[in-house]
């Protein structure tokens, strides 16, 4: 298990920097693999211009353990909160992990052997798909039509045909009031 810590915008202290290493040796406790020496926690805490000081720090915790990578974000307004909120948050993925671990270790048992291992209870329920949504492509936009457009709908993110890219894009908005972009990558990028 390898802790890294990275701060931006702001100088943690030596004394910061053990509370949180040892805080997040903690979570080694939820799941074995976490344990493992391939698992490698990255805490990243940085101090942001917010508009509000309840958003002023930010920590962001990524867990690549076997076979996932886990990640959790939170904005308080002191770094101590900031991490402990992160840490709490992180629990419902590593709930999943385990929960996918736990599915995948029973793929091999037969059914009578399914039948006796398998708890209700102790079984963590993946969410649904609940809607699913098509839409005519025909129009391409440009980014400011496309912006445009997610606001009147009241959407915080928008799938739409890009004119300059001339590829199928998703415009979204990012917690800083910016906008961002995701483009998938082709072969021949």
């Amino acid at each position: 298990m390898q802790i890294k810590i990275k701060s931006q915008n702001l100088s943690l202290s030596d004394a910061q920097k053990e509370l949180i290493k040892s805080k997040v040796e903690k979570l080694k406790n939820f799941a074995d693999r976490l344990d493992d020496e391939s698992a490698e926690f990255r805490v990243e805490v940085r101090h942001e211009k917010a508009r509000k000081t309840e958003d002023a720090y930010a920590c962001q915790l990524t867990i690549f353990a076997p076979n996932a990578v886990l990640r959790a974000e939170s904005r308080e307004e002191s770094i101590e909160n900031a991490v402990d909120d992160c840490l709490d948050k992180i629990h419902k993925p590593i709930e999943r992990y385990k929960a996918k671990i736990h599915r995948s270790e029973k793929k091999g048992l037969g059914a009578k052997e399914l039948e006796e291992t398998k708890k209700p209870s102790d079984e963590f329920e993946i969410p649904k798909v609940l809607r699913r949504k098509r839409f005519s492509a025909n129009a391409p936009m440009t980014e400011e039509e496309a912006i445009e457009r997610m606001e009147m709908i009241g959407h915080s993110f928008f799938l739409f045909n890009n004119m300059d890219t001339h590829r199928f894009s998703v415009i979204y908005k990012r917690s800083d009031g910016y906008y961002g972009i995701i483009e998938p990558k082709m072969d021949n990028d």
